[in-house]
Parts: structure tokens; sequence; C-alpha cells
């Protein structure tokens, strides 16, 4: 009982993260009017929240584990917050590039920190069970951001809804101040050991690729969902933000206790992967071309589930992956890593396909990078025990 607090301040500290990528698309309409953006240049706006981790996430998280995890999941919040700050009070396009890019380095501080500080909040079964829900902080928390993003621009701007996205991470890092820093000792190794050992073992950077391919996917698919929904079936922005947000939450921690579930019961999960991550290209291809919200809400239900089975199933694995003798820190940086630069590069790359073939081009394009992200889950050998 003594983990379920830490657990719930750490996995709060990580929604806050999440929706700093969420935010994004219910203003992207205010954004681009205001700033003249193309979607191009918008997608880069969605796509820099992970900026600072496509750099140097690995040695970070080795770093991190060094200094203290307990001072990196602070250090972030306070980033956060400055980055919010000066993306919220931009009068010129640099100044959101760099508010985002000040966000990006504390949402890689969090998400490297909080869950490794996980690690160490008691038996191995409640890490495997603390690491599953983690797995949802990426949708959920997007759901969250996009959610809330929308309520407020709609009726106090797009400013106020930058800054009431970040505010939450206030509630959730206080507690954590009283909270013992996690011991550091088993990371007193060199960095390039730590880095070098992640980097040699296949099933780690397996499960990295698969979930880099997974993560900026959906992280263009979430940027742009808002308004596809808006242009295509023509509804208003509260109403699509509220389908989003529904199916994403509710539909996401079913898929995350499903994984659990069935990983508790020996199912590989691999085998998870093969079967969520085609099941996910299928619905948001279907997503992309309903004609109707009714059958956008079932498509959206059928791909959420699968989110929730996929995250869940690639965070589950790295605390297995760990036991062999790797560290935990460096194995969440390097899939941090690896999931941020590609949510620098697809968004927008889903831009451009956008502009120049409209969003049935953006259907195809989503579906088949979630099928070359099963191709990365399907490598010898077995990504998990």
């Amino acid at each position: 009982m003594r983990a379920v607090f830490p657990i719930i301040f750490l996995y709060g500290a990580g929604l806050c993260a999440s929706m700093q990528v969420g935010l994004i698309g219910p203003i992207a309409t205010l954004l681009r009017a205001q700033f003249d953006l193309s979607q191009a240049q918008f997608g880069l706006v969605a796509s820099l929240i992970t900026a600072a981790g496509a750099i140097c996430a690995i040695p970070a998280g080795v770093w991190a584990a060094r200094l203290g995890l307990k001072q990196s999941v602070l250090a972030g919040g306070a980033m956060m917050l400055v980055g919010a700050v000066v993306f919220a009070q931009a009068d010129r396009i640099g100044f959101l590039y760099g508010g985002r890019f000040l966000t990006s380095i504390g949402y890689l501080l969090i998400v490297v920190g909080a869950p490794s500080w996980m690690t160490h909040l008691g038996s191995p079964r409640v890490v495997a069970l603390a690491m599953g829900i983690w797995g949802t902080f990426v949708p959920v928390g997007i759901a969250l951001g996009t959610w809330l993003s929308a309520a407020l621009s709609s009726y106090f701007g797009w400013q106020i809804a930058v800054l009431g996205c970040v505010a939450p991470v206030l509630v959730f890092l206080a507690p954590l101040v009283w909270m013992k820093n996690p011991p550091c000792d088993e990371f007193n190794r060199p960095l390039t050991r730590s880095i070098g050992a992640v980097l040699r073992n296949r099933n780690a950077v397996s499960v990295a690729l698969t979930f880099a391919l997974f993560a900026g996917t959906t992280s263009a698919t979430v940027a742009f969902m808002p308004a596809m929904l808006m242009d295509c079936l023509h509804v208003s922005l509260a109403v699509a933000a509220t389908a989003i947000g529904i199916t994403t939450i509710c539909f996401n921690l079913i898929g995350s206790l499903a994984g659990g579930f069935f990983l508790g019961r020996g199912v590989p999960g691999r085998t998870l992967l093969l079967w969520a991550l085609p099941a996910m290209a299928l619905s948001i291809a279907l997503v992309y071309q309903a004609s109707s919200l009714a059958m956008a809400v079932i498509f959206l239900a059928s791909f959420n589930t699968g989110q929730g089975i996929v995250a869940g199933t690639c965070f589950a694995i790295l605390p297995r992956i760990a036991q062999i003798g790797l560290p935990m820190p460096a194995l969440q940086g390097m899939l941090a890593q690896f999931a941020e630069i590609s949510v620098v590069i697809i968004p927008p790359v889903a831009g451009l396909i956008i502009d120049d073939f409209a969003w049935s081009g953006a259907a195809l394009a989503f579906a088949g990078f979630y099928l070359l992200a099963m191709i990365f889950a399907n490598r010898r050998p077995r990504i998990a025990p």
C-alpha cells in the first residue's frame, strides 16, 4: 500500500507530460490563423515537444539516475512550466518553437525519471503492475490534453489552453518533494558502457523501434484528428474533442488491462503486438474514412484498445529485459529517444501528406506506419520472454 500514492503521483506527472502533446490539436486552427502556419509548420510545432528526447534521451536516462530520479522528475515539471509560459506569450513563430523545445526538456526528464523511480517501489509483481499502468500515460495524457485544450480554447483562447494544460503538474509534483529519493548505487557505471549495453541488445532495440513508430504515428493521428473530424464530419470542436477524449481514455485503459491480463498468463508480448498493431492500422484507416460520427466513434474505440495493448506491452517488457543486467534508466532513455525521434519526424511528414493528398492520404500513411511497426515487432529473437 505504501507504493500506491507514489505511483499515483508519478503517473500523474507522466499524464501532465503527455498532455503537452494532446493540447496542440484543438488549438491548431487558432495557431494557424494567428501565425499563418502551413500544415507542415504546424506539424513541426506539434512534434517539437519531444525534440530534447530525440537528441539525448539515452544519456539523459543515465545522468538522471546518477543525479537522482527525484530531482529529474521535479526539474522536468519546472521546465514544462517555463516552456508553457514562453509558448503562451509567443508573438512570433520562433517563440512557439522555443517554448515547445523548453517544454520538451521537461517532458524528457519526467518520462525517463518517473518510470525508473517506479521500479524501486515494491516487489516485482508491483513493479510489473506499475509499468503496465505507466504504459497508458501517453494516450490517456494526450486525450486529457486534447479535451482540456478544446474546452479552454473555446472559451478563453489558445494561450489559456496552453497554461491550463500544464498547471496540473504542480498538483502531482508537490507531494513528491517530500518523498525519499530512490537509491542510485546501481547506476554508478560508465556512461558509454550503459548506452552500449542497451544498443547491443536485440530485444531492447526491437521494442524501441516498435514503440518509436507506434508513438510517432499516434502523435500525428491525435494532432490532426480534431481538424479531420471537423472537416469531414462537420462537427464542432467540442464534439470532436469529446469523442476523441472519451474513446481514448476508456478504451486505452481497457486495452492496457487486457494486455496485462494476457501477459500475466504467459502470452508473449510479441504475440500481443502482432495482433494489436494490424488492428490499429485498419482502425485508423477507417476512422479517417468514416462517413458518420457514430462510425468514427466505433473505429476510435477499436483503435484505442489497440493503443492500450501496444503501449502497456512495450513498457511491461522493459523490466524483463533489465533482469539480464541492463540499466533500467538507460532502457527507458532508449525507448524515449527512439520514440521522440519518430515523434519529431512523423507529424510534419503527415502534414505534408495532408497538404498534397488530403485526409484519405493520411489514412493510408498512418496505416502504413503501424504496419511497419509490426515488422519490427516480428524481428527475431522474441522481444518478450
